[in-house]
């Protein structure tokens, strides 16, 4: 088994581009953050590389500090499972530290075991896809696209949605420099309704070829249950499909299996696990 490292991300995405291409969805996060840092020199904290095995590639893995590692594989080859536990006795002889481990299940667990430690569980998600939408009942109101006289709803929507999938508490300026120049750049969508109240977000992020990666899906608590999250997720799908997407994709939590039907309702299908790991200091 052949391990490679990679001097920038940019020389990742191209060797991998194919296989990376055919699985963006379920790749979103390394391609999202190769994406981000194609130039600059891989170092420690800004890793990125693959495995082979009979010169057919098993593994593929980046470190993005703060970010978790992140662990991609064709599913059913064993190979894969032994390449992820091998990178974790690799980084822990190199001194080189991770801040946790974001794979699908048996990629995450062979991780870990290697590496040793305390790893806590921060979300059991699913990876879904949508290609074509199938249109909710329609709740009262319109979709529109946020800009910064709303950043108000915005900052403490993102604060609200870290409450609900993590239980993390935040404040909205902790997100300012993320999340204002989304707006700025037509990322976030929401739900208004006839009398101008918003009630529900989402937001387009990280880059991709090929699909629209949806995050950060909130709807104000006195209003959920009535059909806003899937109108303001079945709107901004259709725009992005109408923009030339092939498809949309997000994450859903499988301890929400009522967000994975509402999901599943206007189109998206479940193409893979991925489950997130944080390393106890």
């Amino acid at each position: 088994m052949n391990r490679k490292l990679y001097e920038t991300p940019g020389d990742f995405l191209r060797e991998n581009r194919d296989f990376l291409r055919e699985n963006e969805a379920v790749c979103q996060l390394n391609l999202g953050n190769c994406i981000t840092h194609a130039q600059e020199k891989c170092r420690p904290g800004l890793l990125f590389g693959r495995y082979e095995e009979a010169g057919a590639m098993c593994l593929l893995f980046g470190d993005t500090a703060p970010w978790n590692i992140c662990l991609n594989a064709p599913v059913g080859m064993e190979a894969s499972i032994q390449a992820a536990a091998d990178l974790a006795r690799y980084l822990k002889q190199e001194n080189i530290a991770v801040n946790g481990v974001t794979a699908r299940k048996d990629l995450a667990d062979a991780f870990m075991e290697a590496y040793g430690g305390e790893f806590k569980l921060w979300g059991a998600m699913d990876v879904m896809v949508l290609r074509e939408v199938i249109d909710p009942p329609k709740a009262p109101g319109r979709m529109r696209k946020a800009t910064l006289a709303d950043r108000d709803f915005v900052l403490n929507g993102v604060c609200g949605f870290l409450k609900d999938i993590h239980d993390e508490d935040t404040k909205p300026e902790d997100h300012e420099e993320r999340w204002l120049p989304r707006i700025e750049n037509g990322q976030i969508y929401l739900w208004e309704r006839p009398d101008g109240e918003l009630v529900s977000m989402a937001g387009v992020v990280r880059p991709m070829e090929c699909g629209a990666a949806v995050a950060a899906v909130y709807t104000l608590p006195a209003h959920r249950g009535q059909g806003y999250c899937q109108n303001t997720v079945a709107a901004l799908c259709k725009e992005k499909l109408a923009e030339g997407k092939d498809y949309c994709t997000l994450f859903v939590e499988k301890k929400n299996p009522i967000s994975n039907r509402v999901y599943k309702k206007i189109g998206f299908e479940i193409v893979e696990n991925c489950y997130e790991y944080k390393l106890s200091k």
